[in-house]
Parts: C-alpha cells; structure tokens; sequence
C-alpha cells in the first residue's frame, strides 16, 4: 500500500514498534535493549516507554529498570477478537474437538501476509504446544496460511505479495508468487490441508475452513497439530483430518445460527 510520509506521525510509530519489540523470547526489555531494536538513541527510547508506562500499555517491573507488557495490551487484543464474533461459539467446538484428538486446537485468521493464532486449546496428551495466542507465521509457508489465501484470487493474491520478502522454511515452501500461486490453484476449494513436517520440519497439522454462510467467504480455520510421530500418519490423515473438517463445518453452520438470530 502506497503511503504519504506527509500524514506519518513518527512518534507513534516508534510507540507501536516498541509494543512490537515484545515476544515470548522477549518479555522484559532495558530501555538500552528497546533502543537498539527499534533504532532510536537511548533518550528517544526512554521517552517511549515512558510514554507507553503513563499510558498503561508498558510496566515497569519491580526494583527493577526492565519493562513489559502490561494488561491494557491485552484489552486491545481482546476487543478486536470480540467483534469477530468467533471466540465464543468456536469455545465449545474446539474444545470437543481436542478431546476427540487429544491434541492442540487452534483457531487461526488471516491478516495481510501472515496467518494469526487467536485461540488454543491445549492438547491433554504428553505434547505441550507452544504455539500462543497472538503468534504469527507466514501464510504462504502454512499450510493453514495457504488454505486461508486460497479464498482468495489470483489477481488478489498477486497484488498482496507485490514486493514481498520470500523466506523459505523447508523444500516445500513456495519462494516465489508464481510457486506459491501454483500451489494455491492445487489446494483451492479442498476440506482440509494437512502438513507433514511441510513448514516445521517435526511436527504434523491439519487445517479447514471456516465459512461465513451469508456469501461463503472464509474468515478462519480451525487447525490441529503434534509432533511427527506423536500419533501415526494414517490415522492422521484419516481419523484425525475428518474430525477437523466436521469441527469446522459444525462452527460454520453454528455462526450461520448465530446471524441469523442476531
């Protein structure tokens, strides 16, 4: 998207990339560390997270000078997700389907080029996932992210991924538009996609759609993943493939309900 650096306020730019600056790697950061990942001096990168600590967005940790993230991120967050009216009717649907497979759940949307977790389920078996709510992976390296673009055209896609970075991550990543546009028109219109070792070399996932019932678009996935191995590849792509597509149209139809009451 073309932008007029006219109407840029720089401060506030800084002010989200410092927000950004955060991760599970990185929940506390010195004002020195927040400088050099956001590329101001030490001053300029004071005056931000003092700014963000009055705001309420930043904590100052205690008898100590590193920050983090504080709860009122959390609200913004949650107020997005709200209004996409999926969190609550998928709650029960994934939890049931976790319980059928025993491993992690998640619900994922797509946002520009990367696919975003925005609810999990925790698989009951010995496998902790740790994959989080709010984790972003590249959607054209996914099978999920792939599944999720495939709602999308040709043209579509052509424009989103004008002047994209391609990052590879195993064999089968498509590194390039025309790869992954190939790879698109081979999946699209498919239940289900399932991922052995295709974007992370040791774990297994299965993504279906969600469907919005007033004109069919997507607008998320329900997804299922393990480590390669944790549960024999037959099965996977038998058993626990058909029990994803039937939670994904169970939650489709039930957001069909759900407009048409509201």
């Amino acid at each position: 998207m073309e932008t007029d650096d006219r109407y840029i306020v720089p401060g506030l730019v800084r002010g989200l990339e410092a927000l950004q600056a955060f991760s599970n790697e990185k929940r506390e950061l010195s004002v020195s560390e927040l400088a050099e990942i956001i590329g101001v001096n030490r001053s300029s990168a004071f005056r931000v997270a003092y700014t963000l600590e009055h705001c309420g967005f930043l904590q100052k940790e205690e008898n100590s000078r590193r920050y983090s993230l504080n709860s009122k991120v959390l609200e913004l967050g949650f107020t997005y997700l709200s209004g996409l009216d999926l969190l609550e009717p998928s709650r029960p649907i994934m939890q049931r389907l976790r319980d059928q497979t025993t491993i992690a759940c998640h619900l994922v949307i797509r946002q520009g080029t990367d696919i975003v977790f925005v609810d999990r389920y925790q698989s009951t078996g010995p496998f902790t996932s740790t994959v989080g709510v709010g984790t972003r992976w590249p959607a054209h390296a996914t099978v999920t992210g792939q599944l999720l673009l495939s709602d999308m055209s040709d043209e579509a896609i052509t424009e989103l991924y004008q002047d994209y970075q391609w990052e590879a991550f195993t064999e089968d990543t498509p590194a390039s538009l025309e790869a992954l546009l190939a790879r698109i028109r081979e999946v699209r219109g498919q239940p289900a996609l399932v991922s052995w070792g295709y974007f992370n070399p040791g774990m297994a996932a299965c993504a279906a759609p969600i469907f919005r019932q007033s004109d069919g678009g997507m607008i998320a996935s329900v997804s299922v993943s393990c480590p390669l191995g944790g549960i024999p590849r037959e099965e996977f792509e038998g058993r626990i493939r058909d029990a994803v597509i039937s939670a994904a149209q169970s939650l489709s139809r039930t957001l069909s309900l759900n407009n048409a009451h509201s």
